[in-house]
């Protein structure tokens, strides 16, 4: 189809054409003005105590890490610990999860590494939620361990690595408003292209019954 189709296609139903413009205009202004988001991630390592770290036995310590860091997670996530993260202040929204090497149905912890990302509109209520989040884990951590008779010296730890601080998630409306412009001109298109073949439907379709009409007559009249 030339371009001069394609405007010819567009004048025809310019009134269709002006609605699914107006559509994705206001879609889009809602993207643009919506608040921007603000997250702060880091990883946080599950270890044995150095005195623990430095014998020759420090592979047996991997599986009782795992299963502490998985246990940890589940606990954070829980609705009780939610419950304690926001009476403690803590009102962003949080995730904490293990390190995945697979899928969630069929999950692969491998090492004692947790995934741990807070995220709000305000930059104030991530920094706070994180360390609320930190604060907590490192409680409940002590006091299970505690409670287990553990000796403090040889209790397992955390420890925080690539922190990022407060950070703008970049881009997300851009590409939003990019995705949005091409379903934009996909959408005139067919929209123009479906009443046109729908106006023009009847004009084809009712020759092509005369034309059957008059055949099917004509072999009535001249007999089998």
């Amino acid at each position: 189809m030339t371009f001069c189709a394609i405007a010819g296609l567009m004048r025809r139903h310019l009134l269709a054409v002006t609605v699914v413009l107006i559509i994705a205009v206001c879609a889009g202004y809602d993207i643009r003005s919506s608040p921007t988001m603000y997250s702060e991630s880091a990883t946080v390592e599950y270890a044995v105590a150095r005195s623990l770290a430095k014998s020759d036995v420090k592979g047996q310590f991997a599986i009782p890490l795992i299963a502490t860091e998985v246990m940890m997670s589940q606990a954070l996530m829980s609705r009780p610990a939610q419950g304690q993260v926001r009476a403690a202040g803590g009102t962003a929204q949080f995730e904490f999860v293990p390190a995945n090497l697979y899928s969630l149905q069929y999950p692969n912890y491998d090492e004692p590494a947790v995934a741990f990302t807070t995220t709000s509109q305000r930059p104030a209520e991530v920094r706070r939620t994180f360390h609320v989040v930190l604060r907590l884990l490192g409680q409940r951590l002590a006091g299970l361990q505690a409670q287990a008779g553990v000796p403090a010296r040889n209790r397992i730890r955390t420890f925080l690595s690539g922190d990022t601080g407060p950070v703008a998630q970049p881009g997300s409306s851009t590409r939003v408003s990019a995705g949005l412009a091409l379903l934009t001109v996909v959408a005139v298109f067919m929209v123009a292209n479906f009443l046109d073949r729908r106006q023009r439907g009847p004009g084809v379709i009712r020759p092509v019954l005369a034309r059957r009409r008059l055949v099917g007559r004509a072999r009535a009249l001249s007999g089998p």
